[in-house]
């Protein structure tokens, strides 16, 4: 529930939003339930895509909608940080970089792929990121001194080679380097790039495909 502090974080519960704040909590209940299955987090969130197409198709189809949506989780997901429920605020954020996606991929065009390597660092962010991430997207201030006290700490970035060695396959993220194909997955060295490409070879080139194609089709537009 949002709080009954004065400030909202840039959310209006106003009659006209209502669908919009009723979508989201039924998208992250199923998200929720879908993980308590353990399956990995696209799975996860396709299912509650899934449980919640129907009912809310008005949402899924309407960028200011959605854009209504992903307000309403920032709010909750700011308040979850101001209470120090950092693994709250890790699950909103994923729902909100979601919905974040969904309005650049599906309705306003003007981005090719969901970024999964976003995706998977809300998941598993670290509270400088999760911060970051909030504070970025509200019009307040509140998060500013929770900015400073955080900030020190080093953002985390994930290494997608499933046999990585290294612990729950995170490392600083300024140490992780893109796969340059389809710039989709990050890894914490070469080794683990080379040591993954078999699995990740015919993602990469229809990933980079969809990127080319995408690209071409925007250069025509000017």
């Amino acid at each position: 529930q949002i709080s009954d502090a004065k400030c909202m974080h840039g959310f209006h519960p106003l009659p006209s939003r209502e669908i919009s704040s009723q979508f989201a909590p039924e998208f992250f209940g199923s998200f929720h339930e879908a993980r308590g299955s353990g399956n990995p987090l696209p799975t996860r969130l396709i299912a509650a895509h899934n449980a919640t197409i129907v009912e809310y198709a008005d949402v899924w189809k309407d960028s200011t909608k959605m854009e209504v949506a992903m307000s309403y989780c920032l709010s909750i997901g700011t308040n979850y940080i101001l209470e120090d429920k950092y693994d709250h605020a890790s699950r909103i954020a994923t729902t909100a970089r979601y919905f974040e996606e969904h309005i650049a991929v599906e309705l306003k065009e003007n981005q090719a792929l969901f970024r999964w390597n976003k995706l998977c660092e809300a998941q598993n962010a670290e509270r400088h990121t999760l911060v970051t991430f909030f504070r970025k997207r509200i019009p307040c201030s509140c998060l500013h001194e929770k900015y400073e006290e955080v900030k020190p700490i080093s953002k985390m970035g994930m290494c997608f080679n499933t046999q990585c060695n290294l612990p729950n396959r995170r490392t600083k993220r300024s140490k992780t380097m893109y796969c340059v194909g389809c710039r989709r997955v990050t890894y914490c060295s070469r080794e683990c790039q080379k040591a993954h490409w078999k699995e990740h070879k015919a993602d990469c080139f229809k990933f980079a495909k969809i990127k080319a194609d995408f690209d071409a089709r925007q250069q025509n537009m000017l």
